[in-house]
């Protein structure tokens, strides 16, 4: 997903995917408007960056990770996080030089 630098996004951390189903538990409570999703444990995806807006992300089935309620988004869907220039930024930079 190409987004612009300046939006705000809601930073989820995940340690690994269900490796079992090719799943990503995403906690219910910490789903906003857009959301930045990074995983921490899993070596061949730590330095990637996801993204998924927060009405994709309750589109999919609620699943439970043993304590608290989730959703269960398939690994394949997640998109990677790309950031554009604004117009004002490159305006800047061409003017600065």
């Amino acid at each position: 997903m190409l987004i612009s630098k300046n939006t705000p996004l809601n930073l989820i951390d995940i340690w690994t995917p269900r490796y079992k189903d090719r799943v990503v538990l995403i906690a219910s409570y910490k789903v906003k408007e857009h959301n930045k999703i990074i995983f921490t444990k899993a070596k061949h995806l730590q330095d990637k960056e996801f993204y998924m807006s927060g009405s994709k992300i309750r589109q999919y089935p609620i699943d439970t990770n043993g304590k608290v309620q989730c959703y269960a988004v398939p690994l394949d869907d997640l998109e990677p996080l790309e950031y554009k220039e604004d117009v004002a930024d490159l305006a800047k930079s061409l003017f600065n030089n």
